[in-house]
């Protein structure tokens, strides 16, 4: 007679505790999403992560010596808790986007990839060499080496040559940022939109092509300037940011061409503060414009010896001095200036900004912006020098901090920290 086959729903509530306090968080979720009786157990864990706010990815200086961790700090719980990553290396990864739970990254060879580093999945992109720009090839000592064509260049001087880059340089000049149409778990189904020099071009592929594709020649889309873009799920288009503050929506669902639209209107000549959209619940679009400007300290950074060709002045930080904002009136075509972020609270980064209610999220400050460090021009040239990291409260105009150790952990400047609203998915 054929054993009875065991059921594991029965297992004694103490013992089934012990098992899953072993279990890595990836595991922990899964085992959770068996039944009742090991959701019961699983929420009796209280994970660190209790609800749906952004939670901020980063590298911890405690973890100096171990290239694969990753921290997570939650400011809605206060908590803090450890992930380990499969290779490339975290420490050795430059962090260009978030979207769905998922992180874009761009490993020492310059090539995409997209994570979710709760679940440990990770998917390559096309390879960097499929860029319509970029090629490679070996230089004198037999060391690979990529040519970055600059169609901007060559337009103001006929004579100007590619540039050459070393592989790990690369990533550091070509990337502005990446966002998903959805999770990449969905295959296909996710676009993946890349903004990347020479001034913010577009190129696009969907999770599982070979190659990227670029946006260029489409009606009603200026092929350059872009600097910022997100991805409306209800409407199932990609919502592209000017640096001079003009909005276009672009369709890449259809089998046919590309369509886009212009929407709103440039009306700033100002293109020095760094220009990002939120969307509140009510669905209201919000100009976000964060305003920086240098500062220099006394004590320079310190960074690797082999990393001195990254770092154009070790004692020069970058700062915000002021975030305004302006709500998007389509039908009236003008920005208006809003005086308060209201009860809601913004998360800001190489994310795709998050406007939540603070309503929902007591633990949060309202009416205050949780600010990562995304000034791309100042990444590329000063690779190791301070990121920025805070609370932006609007009414003070200040910085302040997310807390004091143990509830946040001192973390490296290297890669530079990234909100991700977590998911297993």
């Amino acid at each position: 007679m054929a054993a009875a086959a065991a059921d594991w729903t029965s297992l004694p509530d103490d013992i089934l505790f012990l098992v899953m306090r072993k279990l890595g968080i990836p595991d922990l979720l899964n085992a959770g999403a068996v039944c009742s009786s090991w959701r019961s157990t699983y929420t009796s864990l209280r994970l660190p992560i209790t609800d749906k706010s952004p939670c901020l990815l980063y590298s911890c200086d405690a973890d100096a010596d171990d290239d694969d961790v990753a921290t997570v700090y939650s400011p809605s719980s206060g908590a803090t808790f450890k992930l380990r990553l499969p290779s490339p290396a975290f420490r050795r990864r430059y962090m260009v986007g978030s979207d769905h739970g998922w992180v874009a990254t761009a490993d020492e060879l310059s090539n995409l990839q997209v994570i979710n580093p709760l679940s440990g999945v990770q998917i390559d992109l096309p390879p960097v060499t499929e860029l319509y720009h970029v090629e490679s090839f070996t230089d004198d000592r037999g060391r690979l080496m990529y040519s970055n064509q600059d169609n901007w260049m060559r337009r103001h001087d006929p004579q100007w040559l590619p540039v050459p880059y070393h592989p790990q340089r690369l990533r550091l000049f070509l990337y502005y940022r990446v966002t998903l149409s959805c999770s990449p778990s969905a295959g296909s189904e996710c676009i993946v939109l890349l903004l990347h020099r020479p001034d913010g071009e577009l190129s696009f592929a969907r999770v599982g092509d070979r190659s990227w594709t670029r946006l260029t020649g489409i009606e009603n889309l200026p092929e350059t300037g872009y600097r910022y873009a997100f991805y409306n799920k209800n409407d199932r288009l990609f919502y592209l940011l000017n640096c001079l503050g003009s909005i276009h929506t672009l369709n890449l669902n259809g089998p046919s061409s590309p369509v886009a639209s212009l929407i709103f209107k440039e009306i700033a000549l100002w293109d020095n503060p760094n220009k990002s959209i939120a969307v509140t619940p009510r669905g209201d679009m919000v100009q976000v414009w964060r305003c920086r400007d240098p500062r220099w300290v006394d004590t320079p950074v310190r960074f690797p010896p082999e990393d001195c060709d990254d770092v154009y002045d070790p004692c020069q930080e970058l700062y915000t001095d002021e975030i305004l904002l302006f709500k998007v009136d389509i039908d009236g075509r003008k920005l208006v200036k809003m005086d308060s972020l209201e009860d809601y609270v913004l998360f800001m980064g190489f994310n795709s900004s998050v406007c939540l209610s603070a309503k929902d999220f007591p633990n949060l400050k309202a009416g205050c912006a949780y600010l990562a460090d995304d000034a791309y021009e100042e990444i590329c040239v000063n690779k190791h020098t301070w990121r920025e990291l805070g609370i932006w409260n609007f009414k003070s105009e200040t910085l302040e901090s997310f807390g004091d150790p143990p509830y946040v952990l001192p973390w490296l400047n290297w890669p530079p920290p990234i909100w991700i609203t977590p998911s297993i998915y």
